[in-house]
């Protein structure tokens, strides 16, 4: 039975893939590599310093895509290594980044007793091949783990393809488009405190819905 609330016997997979392209360079870089840093924070305030509680996974993606966390405790995890985006990576291939996103998923299951596993897509522009990026995206929906099937949640800001972004999202309510990319501060930390609501995964979809 899928947990209701995350703690170290059922801790929550998070995978967080973010644009690292050029567009992301400048502002929206440096506000999403504070947002990190916060919602690691809040991880680990959350787990008091005691067991893990979570699962953290972040790919950066360009023209090509970087794995910088796979499976990590809130604990363990590098910050240095997934608070260095710099919008350098030239164009956007998504494809990629949610192929790694399915190779850890599926590597990375999980039990039966988990919280269900998330992914958080962040982007601020079009990919360079939607066609294949949600066709990847569809094998990540239905993917049948352990820990039970990742849901999707589609952040933009900038100038995101919104029906892109839709399609990606697991229901078109989980694409959340941000203002401005500062919004970002707010919206990732709010994300290390979410589950331990006790409402289990669709609690948890609920709250980004609202927020």
């Amino acid at each position: 039975m899928p947990a209701l609330r995350i703690t170290s016997k059922s801790p929550w997979h998070v995978v967080f893939i973010i644009d690292d392209s050029g567009s992301m360079s400048g502002r929206p870089s440096s506000d999403v590599n504070e947002a990190m840093e916060t919602m690691i924070e809040e991880m680990r305030l959350l787990s008091q310093g005691k067991k893990p509680y979570f699962k953290v996974s972040v790919i950066a993606f360009g023209s090509n895509c970087t794995v910088r966390a796979t499976a990590q405790s809130e604990v363990d995890i590098d910050l240095d290594g997934v608070t260095a985006f710099a919008g350098q990576s030239g164009s956007t291939n998504a494809a990629a980044a949610l192929s790694e996103a399915l190779d850890i998923l599926t590597a990375h299951g999980g039990a039966p007793t988990d919280f269900e596993p998330f992914v958080f897509f962040l982007s601020d522009g079009a990919p360079d091949n939607g066609a294949l990026a949600l066709a990847t995206a569809d094998k990540i929906k239905g993917l049948q783990i352990p820990a039970g099937t990742p849901r999707i949640v589609s952040i933009g800001f900038g100038q995101p393809n919104d029906q892109f972004m839709t399609a990606l999202a697991s229901n078109p309510e989980l694409y959340k488009k941000l203002q401005k990319s500062s919004d970002i501060k707010t919206f990732l930390p709010a994300i290390g405190t979410m589950a331990g609501t006790g409402t289990g995964a669709d609690g948890v979809a609920k709250a980004i819905m609202e927020l």
